[in-house]
């Protein structure tokens, strides 16, 4: 069978530490007992909307049990989450001094009634607006699963991950307002021990070839899934299911067809390259056409000195 080297350039990064005690960088001023903590907002792109926009009035804290704080924003903030890529985050909660302990995180949703859509999404860009329906979510927040540490004398630094791909269902029709559905992935990261995974995909055939078109810059995208030597699929409610994924972007500068993940914990990961992703419905089993397939590792700086030698794909 012939094989074909897929990813190269592909970096193992360890995101700067900032645990536990005298490497903190914070210039916070802590109590005895407090801690510094730091979370972010990030994106999985989709590459099936022009904007996705949310607006945030604050970010809720319930430490071990000890009830909800609300850690509301001066002005309530709309955010378009499709910005949201290739390393940059918006601040959430930045250097503030809190008790140390195990906190459970709320994201705040906002609505008013001024007759201005607060949560929407546009689908070509300058078209139509189109509301999120957000069950619940007006009134319980978007909980995260994972909790957050902090420690005494230290620093936490979190990245939240908003996984668009996963989140959007179309349901009904749009033009009614009750199409677009917001159901919220979100993964907690752990900066202090997570990193990413970037390349550059060499065989542009591969991104046009048997493809949804021949755009190279259209429905290609890379699904990262936990462990290695995992088979790909499809969004489908069953396993194995993507943690993440990744548009391949045109690196302007080099020519480069490029792609880099958002945070993921260390460990291994499969990585796999479609090129038909406009075909996912979260909700059904697509046939998305995988075209290549590759084990990577997120490790420390100290475990990955050197590029290790890059495997091929079929």
């Amino acid at each position: 069978m012939k094989r074909r080297n897929l990813f190269t350039l592909s970096s193992f990064i360890l995101l700067s530490a900032c645990g536990g005690g005298g490497d903190s960088t914070t210039t916070t001023t802590l109590s005895s007992g407090q801690g510094s903590l730091n979370v972010n907002l990030t994106d999985a792109p989709v590459d099936e909307a022009a904007n996705v926009f949310v607006t945030l009035r604050g970010i809720s804290l319930n430490r071990e049990e000890g009830g909800w704080v609300d850690h509301d924003f001066d002005t309530p903030q709309r955010i378009d989450l499709l910005t949201l890529q290739d390393g940059t985050t918006f601040d959430l909660f930045s250097d503030n001094a809190i008790e140390a302990g195990t906190y459970q995180v709320r994201l705040n949703l906002y609505s008013d009634d001024d007759n201005q859509l607060d949560n929407y999404i546009v689908i070509s860009e300058g078209g139509a607006e189109y509301e999120l329906t957000i069950p619940s979510g007006f009134q319980t927040g978007l909980k995260l699963t994972q909790t957050i540490e902090v420690a005494a004398d230290g620093s936490a630094d979190y990245t939240i991950d908003f996984d668009v791909r996963q989140s959007i269902v179309l349901r009904g029709n749009p033009q009614n307002n009750n199409g677009y559905l917001l159901k919220p992935t979100l993964r907690l990261v752990n900066n202090a021990e997570s990193g990413s995974i970037s390349g550059v995909i060499t065989d542009t055939s591969l991104l046009t070839t048997d493809c949804s078109d021949q755009d190279p810059l259209t429905h290609n995208v890379i699904y990262v899934f936990e462990g290695a030597d995992i088979s790909p699929d499809d969004y489908d409610g069953e396993e194995p299911e993507a943690i993440t994924t990744a548009t391949v972007e045109l690196d302007d500068d080099s020519g480069e067809y490029r792609y880099t993940t958002s945070p993921l914990p260390e460990g291994e990961y499969t990585i796999s390259l479609t090129c038909n992703s406009d075909l996912e419905d979260t909700e059904a089993n697509d046939d998305l056409l995988f075209k290549a397939t590759e084990n990577r590792t997120v490790g420390t700086v100290e475990d990955t000195e050197e590029t290790p030698e890059q495997t091929e794909v079929p």
